[in-house]
């Protein structure tokens, strides 16, 4: 895949996915289970190992969201936002006990990692707070918060329950974290002026694919999966030149994008795309207003929003990069992926 100078990309993220995050968190303080502790029992957290928790909190747009969180081991955790919008986000952490049942959690994301092997809870992504009424029960609160950028979250707790009919499990999934892939920038030069989409309809290639801002979270090879056969699914990319005598635009459909099996996206198309080009070179740039929302389709049926999207793309000597970012569903991390063709030949 031909590189592109490093840089960092930011993503506001919608407002309603924004008051959705801000209404979890806000709903999130940890009580002890007892007002006088000398009462409570002294639940080690090994006892909740491999259990996974669900909360319930409705939100101020009327949304439920259910936060979920499992302890794998004492160095692997997962969160979830809400269980009913998208899957887990994979941290390591490390804990520290306060008093009976009580404990303080230091979470990292995938970058981080060194922080916390080191236990430097300054770097923490996010710290949580973590009470355990019963193996059935724990109350949680989210005291710092390094990742999200979304302050004032506190005040009222959350009661997560163990979901009987989720096996236990201690053995987490690998953290997919490849350091030599980068986010890109695609800049359209000045000189550009807008003009119909003069190349292929159609171009097969591959992807990587980055969760959080910069890749904070996870850096892969990204697939589109298989098909009912077993069969390996090649990324296509399709785009239809939708210009008229007033405006130069184009429909974009973006792959098939299988990030995990409960979280597998069909392709979707972007329509209004606009297109210019300078030279010989064609770009393609879109922006998704803060009414606007991309609904697509999941693997299993169900459908999902694509929050806050964005996509700029070049097309020069036959070789096609597409870069998109958005925010699936009630995810609070944007997912950045990067689609590169073959070599037009």
């Amino acid at each position: 895949m031909n590189k592109i100078n490093t840089q960092n990309q930011f993503v506001k993220i919608g407002k309603g996915i924004f008051l959705s995050l801000l209404v979890l968190f806000a709903s999130l303080a940890f009580v002890s289970c007892s007002d006088d502790e000398t009462e409570a029992t002294d639940y080690d957290i090994s006892e909740i190992y491999g259990y996974t928790y669900y909360g319930n909190i409705t939100a101020s747009s009327g949304n439920t969201l259910i936060p979920s969180i499992i302890l794998y081991n004492d160095e692997r955790c997962d969160w979830n936002m809400s269980v009913n919008g998208m899957n887990n986000n994979q941290f390591y952490y490390y804990s520290e006990k306060n008093s009976s049942a009580n404990y303080t959690l230091y979470w990292y994301s995938a970058e981080n990692v060194s922080y916390c092997k080191s236990k430097d809870s300054s770097k923490a992504s996010m710290v949580v707070q973590l009470g355990i009424n019963s193996t059935s029960e724990i109350v949680i609160l989210l005291t710092g918060d390094n990742l999200t950028g979304v302050s004032g979250m506190t005040n009222t707790r959350v009661t997560m329950t163990k979901q009987t009919d989720i096996e236990k499990n201690t053995n987490p999934s690998a953290i997919e974290y490849d350091e030599e892939i980068e986010d890109i920038s695609i800049e359209i030069p000045e000189s550009a002026v807008e003009a119909a989409w003069g190349g292929d309809s159609t171009y097969n290639g591959s992807f990587v694919f980055m969760v959080g801002e910069g890749g904070s979270l996870a850096k892969g090879q990204g697939t589109s999966g298989t098909d009912e056969s077993g069969n390996e699914i090649t990324p296509t990319v399709t785009i239809t030149d939708t210009s008229s005598t007033s405006l130069a635009t184009a429909t974009v459909k973006v792959p098939r994008f299988a990030y995990t099996e409960a979280m597998t996206i069909e392709p979707y198309e972007i329509a209004g795309v606009k297109v210019l080009k300078d030279g010989e070179v064609y770009y393609l740039s879109y922006e998704a207003s803060s009414e606007s929302t991309v609904t697509a389709q999941k693997a299993d049926g169900t459908t999902i929003n694509i929050n806050s999207l964005s996509l700029t793309g070049k097309l020069e000597n036959g070789v096609l990069t597409l870069r998109t970012s958005f925010y699936p569903g009630k995810m609070p991390f944007p997912i950045i992926q990067i689609f590169t063709s073959g070599s037009g030949d």
